[in-house]
């Protein structure tokens, strides 16, 4: 079975800890992902997250690899990587960021003072 996946990259989450609603999340990678078992979102999660590292990942040019504060959405169900493992979330959906990726946000007056103030 296919289900549907999306990355967010943390562009807040400087602190090395998971998503926290207020944080800013660049839309990445979105994909579909052959599974045995569409309900196991923990391995499905563990999958991605080393889809996500390996030196030919799909967005290996769009952002930096899935690390802790990154959001990952399967299906419907968000999680956001901690400093082990992976907690359910809720993403507001005022943190997103879609008109830019995340090469070009890094850059940006937004992303410069968030990282300033920490």
């Amino acid at each position: 079975m296919e289900i549907n996946y999306r990355n967010y990259t943390n562009g807040s989450a400087w602190t090395r800890r998971g998503y926290r609603p207020g944080d800013v999340l660049i839309a990445g990678w979105a994909d579909q992902l052959e599974v045995a078992d569409p309900t196991d979102k923990a391995a499905i999660a563990e999958h991605l997250f080393m889809r996500h590292n390996r030196d030919d990942r799909p967005d290996g040019q769009m952002c930096p690899s899935m690390s802790v504060g990154d959001v990952v959405v399967i299906g419907e169900i968000a999680l956001t990587v901690e400093t082990v493992a992976f907690s359910a979330c809720s993403v507001d959906p005022d943190d997103i960021v879609t008109d830019i990726g995340w090469v070009e946000w890094i850059d940006t007056a937004n992303a410069l003072a968030d990282r300033s103030a920490r």
